[in-house]
């Protein structure tokens, strides 16, 4: 459906009260009536909200969003609700929120609002005819779920009905909502389709009651500003219960008393997101139940317990039932594993329904991987699983404590996302997200939209650059990088790092001002340190190269010439043993460290002249642990040190120190963002140390691609194992690839489609095969 201006002409943004008064953690009900002789086949809505919504239609949930992005170019949905819709009167509801202050996925620019059009035999736009209200019962002045998210969810049923949304409830007491003076008014200048499909959503429960526990309840835990606060002063170590005590869906409670609690720990297998729905029955009235989440248990004398000591992270929500019984669907999705449900205030024994509306983005996987190894299949499973759980409207780092658009963390996830799916939707999304954020000086932040102005990471700005690299390497265009806005935003980028460059040793300065990343690691990084000019030599040579590609000669021609200079001033950190020097300390003195990670881009740029040295004396004997360096890489770097191992024949050794350090996090189902001790102050469930996902792939399954669009790849298996399978989806269809071990041959199959080459390399064989299905049998050594 294209926006249809004349439409918009007419609606509305509106809000309760004022659209930019008295907006902190808000949540606004609106409600429109209209009858239909005859449902047409198809019913397009076009609906947003500022800061998020969720649409109903006669009382069925449709759909929420919208995406997140920037009010000067608000994202819009689309959805067809005629499936829903009936003859006679219908009712639309929507349910919208909006925090009233910035975090690390929205900008607020101090007004609120919902927008809404439709046209199908008549004409349904938001406007003064709706009714609204803000929403009863919601307790404003609660903390906030972490230092990067909204504000915990405390809702008394006792002050709103259950039913608001369906045809039958009676609005007649609500208000007129206020309305803005055009739909294009400040600060909603223009709006832009989401450009990434709804979120899929579904109902899911625990997987198993893990404990039980009665105690007594906390100072102030009938009224806290935040409910996980007296919960940590309360006993948290449950009794282990048997497997089939009750279904973990239903849940039965005891009589706690006015001074009690009685808590129930819930397992849901692996890291889940999504929005909690508790269905409380046969209330008195006032009983509480409070909604406690965790990522990590802790397991002492046979009793379990919820990790909750991290001090900026208070995941919870609290609802208070009415008589006769509750039902509420939290707002905010929340990431986790582990829910304790404690219960306060029963005068009666209470039977509580707990479930999930479980959201992902809709990936549709066609790529496969299994061998023969068990282990390995472990760590596959689990960074699927992890891929798809920091999956939502944007790749975030982590759906449980932030879920912020980190870049660094993106370009690993559109790499898991190109291996199990052909869609580069959410990176292209990404990709002008953080063009739009950035500083007067050109650095774009490390994530966006967000308020973290402690987060603006310069390395992050050249990764930026370089995935409008990975966009046109899986797609074959070059239309997102020749788009103005985003030459704009490159050329400004580029103008900061040529500014920084240190005359005297032609290498980027460190900027105090910013936070420069580099590694989670022990890396020498004020100064001039190596490791950030390679990154520029990188996307220098990238950016090069798309503007030849795209026949801008006079724009390639002097970044060419840029990448020379700063090549010729690395070169001059290499040793006598032809080791790179991680760069010059802050007093201009030569670092003596020769890093893994500076040895590794070395490698990615081309720069080393004697890569054996690199990869004997620093790589290899980090990557055999072997040798512990100064600077211990991260688990999200290592896939470059990966990568850079297997282009030179080590795809074994990676493997290998895979299976040894992944596996732990296999065990728990998703991927870490540190390789600390189980429970330790991190997130369990990080798709940038996700990367075994592609690894294993390329090197086991020995599909890599070789030229833009996938029309090249090189198919060079590491026989590991018995046998392996593995699909990896391309713009012109699957590539599948399969070897067998039988006695003392491999039988090894490669299937392509057609507009695709792939040079084979095989023990004895050197060949180049198309499209089509091809087999060899050879010999195993």
């Amino acid at each position: 459906m294209f926006f249809p201006s004349e439409l918009a002409s007419s609606a509305r943004w509106i809000w309760p009260g004022r659209l930019f008064n008295d907006l902190h953690n808000t949540y606004a009900l609106f409600r429109k009536s209209f009858r239909l002789e005859n449902v047409p086949e198809t019913a397009p809505v076009l609906i947003t909200a500022d800061q998020s919504y969720q649409l109903y239609v006669n009382g069925h949930f449709i759909c929420r969003g919208p995406a997140r992005g920037y009010q000067r170019c608000w994202p819009y949905d689309e959805a067809d609700i005629a499936p829903w819709l009936r003859n006679g009167e219908n009712v639309i509801a929507v349910r919208a929120h909006n925090p009233g202050f910035s975090t690390f996925q929205y900008r607020f620019e101090g007004f609120a609002g919902l927008l809404f059009m439709a046209r199908w035999g008549g004409e349904v736009v938001s406007n003064s005819t709706w009714r609204a209200r803000l929403q009863s019962g919601i307790v404003r002045d609660t903390v906030t779920s972490s230092l990067q998210l909204f504000c915990q969810e405390h809702v008394d049923a006792r002050a709103e009905a259950d039913d608001w949304m369906s045809p039958e409830f009676d609005d007649s007491d609500w208000e007129t909502p206020a309305t803005s003076s055009m739909w294009n008014s400040p600060p909603w200048f223009s709006l832009e389709p989401r450009g990434i499909p709804l979120l899929a959503e579904r109902w899911t429960c625990a997987q198993k009651i893990l404990g039980r526990l009665a105690g007594t309840n906390a100072p102030a835990a009938s009224a806290p500003r935040n409910i996980v606060e007296p919960v940590r002063r309360e006993d948290l170590w449950h009794a282990p219960v048997s497997c089939d005590e009750n279904p973990p869906g239903k849940l039965h409670f005891p009589a706690t008393g006015t001074e009690g609690f009685a808590s129930v720990l819930l397992d849901f297998g692996h890291t889940v997101v999504g929005n909690l729905r508790l269905v409380v029955s046969e209330t008195n009235g006032d009983e509480i139940v409070d909604a406690i989440f965790a990522e990590t248990i802790a397991i002492e004398n046979g009793h379990i317990a919820p990790r909750l000591d991290h001090p900026e992270v208070s995941l919870g929500c609290r609802l208070i039932c009415r008589r006769g019984g509750a039902a509420h669907t939290f707002y905010h999705p929340y990431g986790f594993r582990y829910l304790m449900l404690r219960v306060r205030h029963a005068t009666v024994p209470l039977v509580v329904e707990a479930s999930l509306r479980e959201i992902s983005y809709p990936l549709e996987q066609q790529g496969r991987f299994t061998s023969s190894d068990v282990a390995l299949n472990r760590i596959w499973n689990a960074c699927v699983r992890t891929q798809r759980v920091c999956s939502l409207d944007a790749y975030v780092d982590t759906p449980w404590r932030e879920q912020a658009q980190w870049w660094g963390d993106a370009r690993v996830q559109a790499w898991n996302t190109f291996h199990l799916t052909n869609d580069a939707r959410l990176l292209r999304r990404g990709i002008r997200c953080i063009s739009r954020q950035t500083t007067p000086d050109g650095l774009t932040y490390g994530h966006a939209p967000t308020m973290a102005h402690n987060c603006v990471l310069p390395d992050f700005t050249l990764i930026w650059i370089l995935t409008l690299w990975d966009d046109y390497w899986q797609t074959g265009s070059l239309e997102l990088f020749l788009d103005e806005e985003i030459q704009g935003v490159l050329a400004r980028a580029l103008d900061y790092f040529r500014e920084h460059t240190d005359a005297e040793s032609g290498l980027v300065a460190y900027d105090p001002r910013y936070w420069l990343f580099l590694d989670w690691t022990s890396l020498d990084k004020e100064g001039r340190p190596a490791l950030l000019s390679l990154w520029l030599l990188l996307a220098l040579d990238k950016a090069a190269e798309l503007y030849r590609l795209a026949n801008r000669l006079a724009q390639a021609a002097p970044l060419v010439e840029w990448a020379g200079r700063v090549r010729a001033s690395l070169r001059h950190l290499a040793n006598a043993e032809g080791l790179f020097g991680d760069g010059f300390s802050a007093d201009g003195s030569l670092i003596r460290q020769t890093s893994v990670h500076t040895q590794t881009l070395a490698l990615m740029t081309g720069l080393a002249e004697r890569p054996a040295a690199l990869l004997e004396r620093v790589l290899l004997p980090f990557i055999r642990d072997v040798e512990m360096p100064a600077a211990v890489p991260s688990v999200y770097w290592r896939t470059y040190i990966f990568s850079m191992l297997d282009e030179h024949g080590y795809g074994e050794d990676v493997v290998r120190h895979i299976s040894k350090h992944w596996e732990v996090m296999a065990e728990h189902g998703t991927t870490w963002s540190q390789l600390k001790e189980y429970g330790g102050r991190q997130s369990h469930s990080h798709a940038w140390s996700a990367h075994p996902l592609y690894h294993f792939m390329q090197i086991i399954g020995g599909i890599r691609q070789r030229a833009a669009g996938w029309h090249e790849i090189e198919f060079h298996p590491l026989f590991w194992g018995d046998h392996a399978e593995t699909t990896v989806p391309a713009p012109q269809g699957l590539l599948q690839s399969s070897w067998r071990r039988n006695g003392g041959l491999v039988c090894v199959k490669l299937a392509l489609p057609d507009g695709v080459a792939a040079r084979v390399r095989l023990p004895g064989i050197d060949c180049v095969r198309t499209g089509g299905e091809h087999r060899w049998d050879v010999l195993c050594t």
